[in-house]
């Protein structure tokens, strides 16, 4: 009985300590838990949703390399962020604004990996403090092979939506999720229940159908992966689908009945005025002429996840299916440009503009074009301004 007391009390002070740290959910739960949502993992992958994710079909290895040396890892302290902030303004649809492209919310303040990952680090130090030199804890952010949406609601943050992100009461979809796995022995929340019901409104608002299947996602046509994750040709056919989109997408969060819930974050590293906002300037962008100076752009949002090459890719798409001739001068230096996966998709952003302009760019350009992709790219598109 003392043993559980002592589990309980340091539960509820490790608590205490991440809500003042500024952590807006916190949770308990065990490796050993894990199973079912490490197994859903591995059933994605061996199905193919994944994509070009290679690292996800090493998850079991990568796993068994972050627990090596860990073997008394007994507690996974779950925390969630609200990263919540309100629409800036409306971007490409105010036809008096410059070009820009739509960023999804997660992005539009600094990188979370980085600030979350401070913020552990604060944690872990308390934590020592606390309970002494014995503290083993490895902090996990996105990236560990922990599958943290299923950590969630083992550690009762909410359960896992049809648009498979984690739904919680306070929240609604707007949360980071971060883990501190530990060899403290904590009491473990009770898991959340829940589900969608017949609700499946992020279903028939996702532009490409990524969510057809309750609670399964296929990466492959998910936006959010194409402009992010993908780094090779965007298919053909899901490009108009993309719209508007440069970095990401959150269709099927913005229509979920949760965010009734949402709460404008009081972390001011994930506002918008912290990083570049709701939207992304394509004039600024096109004047980037090296991967260095992209880096330095980016270099404190999660935007610089995406290479130079993919978000130029990127921005042809959002020029191509905006059909301003205003996007000709910015699509004229993507065809020239070093990269073929750019000058390819800008090569089918040009056949969407109904201007004589776009089609005489695409003729000079096929006169010198090497790459027999971009050269087909061309051709597609000369054909279809007929």
């Amino acid at each position: 009985m003392a043993q559980t007391l002592q589990q309980s009390e340091l539960k509820a002070r490790i608590k205490s300590l991440a809500l003042e740290m500024g952590f807006d959910q916190v949770g308990i739960t065990t490796p050993a838990a894990l199973g079912e949502g490490e197994q859903a993992i591995e059933t994605w992958v061996q199905e193919g949703r994944h994509g070009d994710m290679r690292y996800l079909e090493d998850f079991e290895i990568r796993r068994e390399r972050f627990f090596s040396g860990f073997d008394d890892a007994k507690s996974v302290i779950v925390l969630g962020v609200n990263y919540y902030s309100k629409n800036e303004g409306q971007g490409t649809r105010d036809k008096g604004q410059v070009l820009k492209g739509r960023v999804a919310r997660y992005a539009w303040g600094k990188d979370y990996h980085k600030v979350i990952r401070q913020k552990h680090q604060q944690l872990v130090d308390q934590l020592k403090e606390l309970v002494g030199d014995k503290l083993q804890a490895k902090s996990c952010i996105d990236v560990q092979p922990i599958p943290e949406r299923f950590a969630a609601t083992q550690a009762g943050l909410g359960f896992i939506g049809k648009h498979t992100g984690v739904l919680n009461q306070a929240f609604g979809p707007w949360l980071f999720l971060s883990e501190i796995v530990t060899n403290l022995e904590l009491e473990e929340d009770p898991p959340s229940n829940g589900d969608c019901g017949t609700c499946n409104h992020c279903q028939k608002v996702c532009p490409t159908g990524a969510l057809d299947q309750d609670y399964k996602m296929d990466a492959r046509l998910c936006i959010a992966y194409l402009t992010i994750e993908h780094k090779g040709v965007i298919p053909r056919e899901l490009r108009p689908k993309i719209k508007d989109w440069i970095f990401g997408c959150d269709e099927c969060l913005q229509i979920c009945p949760f965010t009734s819930k949402t709460k404008e974050t009081q972390w001011t590293e994930f506002k918008p005025e912290a990083g570049f906002g709701e939207w992304l300037n394509l004039d600024e962008l096109f004047q980037i002429n090296s991967n260095s100076q992209h880096d330095k752009k980016f270099q404190a949002t999660a935007i610089r996840r995406a290479s130079r090459k993919q978000l130029l890719r990127n921005a042809c798409i959002v020029l191509g299916n905006s059909g301003r001739k205003e996007a000709l001068p910015y699509l004229e230096k993507a065809l020239n440009d070093p990269g073929s996966i750019v000058r390819l998709h800008a090569a089918w952003a040009l056949g969407r503009i109904p201007n004589p302009e776009a089609r005489a760019l695409l003729s000079l350009r096929r006169s010198v074009e090497p790459d027999i992709d971009v050269l087909a790219e061309i051709d597609s598109s000369l054909e279809s301004s007929h």
